[in-house]
């Protein structure tokens, strides 16, 4: 009985030593070994996702590989000389090949050691060359210089970057409020200039008919001759002729040298 207790007992502390000694590598994160009480950091092998066995009183020293987007608000003074604070944001990881180096030279906490204080730095010395009317339309300029300059100062620093971004520029109430009424004030010269050239088509057209009706009105005139209207006149003596209740009396050539027309109907 004693013997089986201790087969069971001995179980019972491997089986636990075994539970306690294992790590769990996530996906996405890669680890190495750390022996306090030996090596230290074990930096031959890296290990990526899965369970990894070690001893209780060893330890893993694990990486978060993938990218992580790192935010700052940052208050920064533009070349005229206004404060804006604004929103910038870097994306970036380690490099997986300098695992080891990263954690000999810089830790875990790299981003707060290394590229935080340079971010931004470099952020504020590089909107310092603009004026704030140009920082919104010319972002992708001012981000593109960001990047390109953090990547140089963190060269050996065993992390890659992939982008810098700036995500909201908030601009003082004064210069929002001049912003607004500038815009009122276009948008209303605007309507007026719109209303202006409705009135220049609408007198265009009025224009345009008054010709028309002076033209027709010559067209017209020009066809009125003397003898056209005799023609005329003479239709209608002949029309007259014709009627069996009415007399009329013609005076051969009256003003203009037109016939005269009497009627001499009683009622």
């Amino acid at each position: 009985m004693k013997a089986l207790f201790n087969k069971y007992t001995l179980m019972a502390i491997f089986l636990s030593i075994g539970i306690v000694g294992c790590s769990v590598v996530k996906p996405g994160q890669q680890a190495m070994r750390w022996k306090p009480y030996g090596k230290g950091l074990i930096t031959e092998k890296v290990y990526k996702d899965g369970v990894v066995w070690n001893w209780p009183w060893n330890g893993m020293v694990k990486y978060n590989v993938q990218w992580q987007t790192y935010s700052e608000n940052v208050a920064i003074l533009t070349e005229d000389e206004l404060h804006i604070n604004l929103t910038v944001s870097v994306t970036l990881r380690p490099i997986e090949s300098e695992l080891p180096e990263l954690e000999l030279e810089v830790g875990q906490d790299y981003y707060n050691s290394v590229v935080r204080p340079e971010f931004i730095s470099l952020t504020r010395n590089v909107f310092s060359n603009y004026e704030y009317s140009v920082v919104s339309p010319k972002s992708p300029e001012i981000e593109a210089i960001i990047f390109r300059r953090l990547v140089e100062s963190a060269k050996g620093k065993h992390l890659e970057f992939d982008i810098v971004t700036v995500d909201h520029i908030m601009y003082p109430e004064v210069v929002t409020s001049a912003v607004n009424h500038k815009l009122a004030v276009e948008q209303d010269i605007e309507q007026k200039d719109y209303e202006i050239e409705i009135a220049e088509k609408e007198a265009e057209i009025q224009r345009i008919r008054a010709k028309g009706q002076r033209d027709a009105q010559q067209i017209i005139d020009s066809g009125l001759t003397k003898t056209y209207l005799q023609y005329k006149a003479l239709e209608v003596q002949n029309k007259l002729t014709t009627s069996p209740n009415t007399k009329f009396y013609f005076i051969p050539i009256g003003k203009d040298g037109l016939p005269i027309i009497v009627d001499t109907n009683e009622k």
